[in-house]
């Protein structure tokens, strides 16, 4: 079974790729696959650009979708692990909740998203990870486990796990009254974003801005609540005869933008206070070293966390992107910014590209070990390791 991942760069050939719609199937799956001693790796969307997949068993979640069940008292919602998280928005919308935050892409399964610690803008948001409250396992030993806020510590392992506990089967998020969102569009110098910078990050709900290296310039956006428009398509268009560069819309319509081209990317996670000096370390670099360079860099904000390997964990943070096109080699240019990054304290996003191995994740997060500790607890025959999680757990 051949397959590749949504950029093209991960292309591997499976002994077997299947799509359970019941647990018991999945269960039945694990049952084969340890009497076979192969490694079971679930393939989400296929929107990382890192190697997490196996050449063994494959498993595609798109069979177990959609809504469970919800409480509206508590706030929250039940979905199965694959349903996708374009996937969320109305039937949360339709009772009277949404997601508080989420990343410009919105393609991903949810349990794939939580995995990899998939994010959006905004120094007071929520990741994906940090909005779910509960999480529903597969083990490798074929055992059913709930882990729910009574059990913070391994919440916190659970909420971004990279496949490594066991399969997420269900997750339960814990969402926000449903609200609507202003999307405002506009260009900058590199020197009005630096002087702007504190007012924007903090006077805005989200920001961020995308920096164009061929014209130097940064295209910004911000996205603010407002009310609901008094004219807004029945089947919730966006309202887009505002000014140019404005759009209403419901929050799961504004959140995410089109990805139309394809393309390789590398992230990292900064302290927030060494963001702009990163930012404009690999600007420079870039100006240098890649002057015909035209896909953007993107630069966010994000709320610290708890979780234990999730990159804002126990700081404030700035996340910087860099992409190249799908067709391109993008190893050299990707190679010269995560060494810089590296001397920002950068930590990886986990899905996307790094060539970070066990002894810099020992550096960069204080329970990286402990995490380890809680893997090797519920997989110790390394059921869901392949090599690429190996050389990230330092296991031989």
């Amino acid at each position: 079974m051949e397959w590749s991942n949504w950029s093209g760069s991960q292309q591997h050939q499976a002994e077997r790729l299947i799509t359970p719609a019941t647990i018991d199937e999945l269960a039945a799956l694990l049952a084969l696959a340890r009497s076979e001693n192969k490694v079971v790796r679930t393939i989400g969307s296929a929107h990382s650009f890192v190697p997490f997949w196996t050449d063994d068993y494959l498993v595609s979640l798109d069979g177990m979708r959609g809504l469970i069940t919800h409480d509206s008292a508590a706030g929250t919602a039940r979905f199965h692990a694959g349903t996708k998280l374009h996937e969320l928005g109305e039937p949360l919308w339709q009772v009277g909740l949404s997601m508080e935050n989420m990343g410009d892409i919105d393609r991903q399964s949810v349990a794939g998203a939580i995995s990899t610690g998939t994010h959006g803008t905004g120094p007071t948001l929520r990741s994906v990870s940090n909005q779910i409250v509960a999480v529903q396992l597969l083990t490798a030993a074929g055992e059913i486990r709930e882990i729910d806020e009574s059990e913070p510590e391994l919440l916190a392992a659970a909420r971004v796990s990279l496949g490594s506990l066991g399969i997420i089967t269900a997750v339960t998020l814990e969402g926000v009254p449903s609200y609507w969102l202003h999307e405002r569009n506009w260009q900058a110098s590199v020197e009005e974003c630096e002087a702007q910078l504190e007012s924007l990050i903090h006077s805005n709900r989200h920001w961020e801005f995308f920096w164009d290296p061929q014209s130097d310039l940064c295209a910004m956006k911000t996205l603010n609540p407002c009310d609901e428009p008094k004219a807004h398509g029945a089947e919730g268009e966006q309202l887009k005869d505002l000014a140019e560069g404005e759009f209403i819309g419901r929050n799961y319509e504004i959140l995410p933008s089109s990805r139309e081209l394809r393309f390789n990317e590398m992230e990292f996670s900064v302290p927030a206070s060494e963001g702009w000096p990163c930012f404009m370390a690999i600007r420079e670099m870039i100006r240098d070293r890649y002057p015909k360079l035209r896909w953007p860099v993107e630069y966010r904000t994000l709320k610290a966390d708890e979780t234990l390997i999730g990159t804002p964990s126990g700081r404030e943070t700035v996340t910087i992107s860099v992409h190249e096109g799908a067709n391109r080699a993008f190893e050299p240019l990707f190679s010269d910014c995560e060494a810089i990054f590296r001397q920002y304290q950068g930590r990886p996003h986990w899905g996307k590209v790094h060539s970070h191995q066990a002894t810099d994740f020992e550096q960069l997060y204080p329970r990286f070990d402990r995490f380890r500790e809680i893997r090797q607890h519920f997989d110790p025959e390394g059921r869901f390791l392949n090599p690429h999680l190996r050389s990230i757990f330092g296991i031989d």
